[in-house]
């Protein structure tokens, strides 16, 4: 057990820092004390009255304090808002043991320094029970405080996840329709009306669907990962036109370590085991996007994104041929919006690997047992 805390750590475990509150607490709980064991009897003198609340004054110190510790010691142990009942009974039970072994073996030592009083003394029972008493009245200070300051700090978090959430569907609003993937789209249209109008009709629709859903989903956040394919197919197919064989997007539905299926980015289907998970809209779409920013995407350097889904998450990796001038770099508009974005869904982690020679983003995907105990939290 911790017995000395630094500011920090009062702050962290108690809701604030509470040694003045101590300081200036201390005098009336004592008061209150020495009422209660007989300090305040009607005909007393003064030098019996100060005594005996010095001797309150000592024994509510030693409460205060062992109480104070016992709090924030189980405050470290069980952290978590869910073991809040747990941490408060198994606080109260200790305290109890503690009340009692201090009200047994501390009472001998303090009545050694002060002078007995000469009042009649009540019961050692009843100053347990009283004791014990005031030290609730210390422990629900420390929870009240405690339970407010928590609250008005998820309050604020909702607020900041929140605007967090509102600048992230307007980062990817923009960046979706940057008028440079605009401008790219229609002058690849332009070169294959002539040449293949089927096509050219084609291309049309599968960029008119990726401007639909971008305002489609701009407010979800989750859907399923059927949808989240479909979107990038679509993406794909503009991408592949565009680039024709130059870029490849590949595939691989994982059980354990065998590769189920692998084939390039068009026409690929969701495997029905994973047809109830759940994603961040347009997430892998935005990865896709950035590999095909970065790099050359050329004849001579093809460029091939392998996209993998395994252990509940969706691996995007792309080899390393940046682009004159182009600087990768994960903690950039598109990264964070991302992880803010899954911020506010889950608490698993967006991994971002680089080495010289690969570059991979790995995001959580959401089974639906998972979706259920999110439903019912």
């Amino acid at each position: 057990m911790k017995l000395f805390f630094s500011k920090a750590e009062r702050i962290q475990y108690l809701g604030f820092d509470d040694l003045c509150v101590m300081l200036v607490g201390l005098f009336p709980l004592a008061g209150v004390g020495n009422i209660l064991f007989g300090g305040s009897t009607p005909g007393i003198s003064v030098e019996e009255g100060v005594n005996c609340y010095g001797i309150a004054m000592v024994f509510t110190i030693l409460y205060w304090v062992t109480g104070r510790l016992v709090t924030i010691n189980m405050r470290r142990s069980l952290p978590e808002q869910h073991q809040t009942a747990r941490r408060i009974v198994s606080t109260l039970a200790i305290l109890a043991v503690a009340v009692l072994l201090l009200s047994a073996l501390a009472e001998p030592l303090v009545m050694s320094v002060f002078p007995e009083p000469s009042i009649p003394q009540p019961p050692l029972s009843y100053k347990i029970v009283m004791a014990y008493t005031l030290v609730v009245m210390v422990l629900s200070m420390y929870e009240g405080v405690y339970f407010f300051t928590k609250y008005r700090q998820s309050s604020l978090d909702q607020e900041r996840l929140a605007k967090e959430n509102m600048q992230s569907q307007l980062a990817v609003l923009k960046q979706q329709m940057n008028p440079h993937f605009l401008f790219n789209s229609l002058n690849t249209l332009v070169n294959i009306i002539p040449e293949d109008s089927r096509k050219a009709t084609l291309f049309t629709q599968r960029l008119s669907a990726v401007y639909r859903r971008i305002l489609e989903w701009r407010h979800k956040e989750l859907i399923t990962l059927e949808d989240e394919v479909k979107a990038l197919q679509d993406y794909v197919f503009l991408m592949q036109t565009r680039f024709e064989d130059k870029l490849l997007v590949c595939w691989h539905w994982e059980a354990g370590a065998q590769v189920q299926w692998e084939g390039s980015g068009q026409g690929t289907v969701v495997p029905v085991a994973y047809r109830g998970y759940r994603v961040v809209p347009l997430s892998v779409q935005l990865l896709v996007e950035n590999a095909i920013k970065h790099n050359i995407v050329s004849q001579d350097a093809p460029l091939r994104i392998d996209i993998t889904f395994s252990n509940n998450r969706i691996t995007v990796r792309n080899p390393l041929n940046l682009r004159s001038g182009r600087k990768l770099d994960s903690t950039g508009w598109g990264h964070q919006n991302l992880k803010a974005r899954y911020e506010m869904v889950t608490e698993d982690e967006v991994y971002i690997r680089q080495t010289a020679e690969t570059y991979e983003v790995s995001i959580p995907v959401f089974p639906v047992k998972y979706m259920a105990r999110v439903a019912t939290a």
